[in-house]
């Protein structure tokens, strides 16, 4: 099968590909085009194509955090692979590809005796996705650790940018959507391996307790700070609560559940009936977390 990323090496290419097969709520339509891509070459030679047919792009990580409508998205979704998967560490310091999982960086971290990132630990995704949202929990933020990151922008340059040149907030950053994480470093510090092992179980225990199972995209609304979304959410009464298949969970009010044959729609009335709720009853105007893809 032709298709515009033909010749490019490191690069596989897929039509009109599904994507409720790549995100954790099991929900959206097809992508006109979903790429792999393995390396820094490849990914730029995809983007020139990219930006001189003017396509709509993103990124997807691990598909944790996103909700893509039920039409599906007429672009190119982009997944980092190979050379944008490599951990490489000097003493401690810790420089991470893009597609990065999560759980690996913590997993090296703790075998390496090097600390402050267990916070992370049971958190779904990338590091791109991670430092562009500025993932975090009990408290902390990947922004706490993070050093520079390194970009690709629209205009196709590679540019390496200072943590105090980003601006953080919780859970966002004023990284674009436009600009592409290649990389990120941190700086972590050296700790007992036994601390670090017992933080980490103990963040392990608090998230089985609280957090439900099924299909679902993780915490649906930020926190409106110092108040908690799922608590504001069961206060209104709106545990159990159902559109079609897509139901708050019973367990997190601030989790929506894919019952197993949810669409995006069911999703959005869903939302929007919660926030109408709380805010109604309690004056508080709820953001979603999950990105909501147009």
């Amino acid at each position: 099968m032709r298709t515009l990323f033909n010749g490019i090496k490191g690069l596989k290419v897929f039509k009109n590909e599904p994507l409720s097969a790549y995100t954790s709520l099991r929900i959206g339509g097809r992508a006109r085009y979903l790429i792999k891509v393995y390396d820094e070459q490849a990914l730029w030679e995809a983007m020139e194509i990219i930006k001189r047919r003017h396509l709509n792009y993103l990124v997807l990580g691990k598909g944790t955090n996103i909700l893509f409508p039920d039409r599906g998205f007429d672009g190119v979704v982009i997944k980092l692979h190979g050379t944008f998967q490599r951990i490489e560490q000097k003493y401690n310091i810790f420089s991470c590809g893009g597609g990065v999982l999560i759980k690996d960086f913590v997993k090296q971290a703790q075998n390496s005796g090097y600390g402050g990132v267990e916070f992370l630990v049971g958190i779904p995704g990338t590091i791109g996705g991670a430092v562009k949202g500025n993932a975090g929990a009990f408290g902390k933020a990947i922004s706490d650790v993070l050093t520079s990151v390194t970009i690709i922008g629209p205009d196709l340059r590679i540019r390496k940018i200072k943590r105090n040149e980003i601006n953080f907030d919780y859970r966002k950053s004023d990284i674009s959507d436009e600009e592409i994480i290649i990389n990120a470093e941190f700086k972590l510090k050296k700790i007992k391996k036994q601390i670090i092992e017992n933080k980490i179980n103990e963040y392990l225990k608090i998230r089985r307790e609280k957090q439900p199972r099924g299909f679902s995209a993780g915490s649906f609304f930020k926190n409106p700070r110092p108040l908690s979304a799922g608590r504001l959410i069961d206060e209104c009464g709106l545990k159990g609560l159902r559109v079609g298949d897509a139901m708050v969970s019973k367990k997190h009010a601030n989790f929506i559940i894919n019952l197993g044959r949810a669409r995006a729609r069911d999703v959005l009335r869903l939302v929007k009936i919660i926030q109408n709720k709380v805010k109604a009853l309690k004056g508080i105007e709820l953001e979603p977390e999950v990105r909501i893809v147009k």
